[in-house]
């Protein structure tokens, strides 16, 4: 029921959308985690390499 909703809602687009999206599932989902795991890692990075506070990265401890 929920198919035949959608195949109405989304018309002949969406149900090529559909389709492509269910013959490369595991490519188009491993692209997202992946994405997702590196964002994730690379904020990491980012916060380990810049000081907590900006004036810690003043050399004479002036504002």
């Amino acid at each position: 029921m929920v198919e035949h909703f959608l195949d109405y809602a989304l018309g002949p687009y969406g149900r090529m959308l559909g389709d492509f999206y269910f013959e490369n599932q595991v490519l188009l989902n491993s692209l997202v985690v992946g994405v997702a795991l590196y964002k994730l890692f690379s904020k990491q990075k980012k916060k380990s390499a810049q000081p907590d506070h900006p004036a810690e990265s003043n050399s004479n401890g002036v504002v």
